[in-house]
């Protein structure tokens, strides 16, 4: 079984690409980089140095966090934005988010993952 699902996390800024598998889930997570006067998130052109250099479709966006939540809930996560730069947040609200996003992908993962024992 393998089944992609979207979900958007508006209040954290963050988009999240669900990959459920039987014992366990894949998340891709992007960071909104703004979004369109017709309700469309925008992310970060990956590749790009500039910024803001925005794109509307996940498939073209650099990858912030990327990770996996297993059926016993032991969790390991990627932070891809660190290969570009340092992680920069301007307040502690924005750095806050970031463990929040981690937590939403936990809790799905209750949901989504058909063997999940938790």
């Amino acid at each position: 079984m393998c089944d992609n699902k979207i979900f958007h996390f508006e209040e954290l800024s963050f988009t999240v690409v669900a990959i459920t598998h039987d014992y366990y889930v894949d998340y891709v997570i992007y960071d909104h980089e703004g979004g369109d006067d017709k309700g469309n998130y925008l992310f970060h052109k990956k590749g790009a140095d500039d910024y803001p250099n925005p794109v509307e479709s996940v498939n073209d966006a650099d990858i912030f966090i990327h990770g996996t939540v297993k059926w016993d809930g032991c969790s390991d996560w990627y932070f891809d934005e660190q290969d570009n730069c340092m992680l920069h947040g301007c307040s502690k609200e924005y750095i806050v988010r970031f463990g929040l996003i981690l937590g939403e992908c936990w809790e799905l993962t209750k949901k989504l993952c058909p063997m999940w024992t938790k």
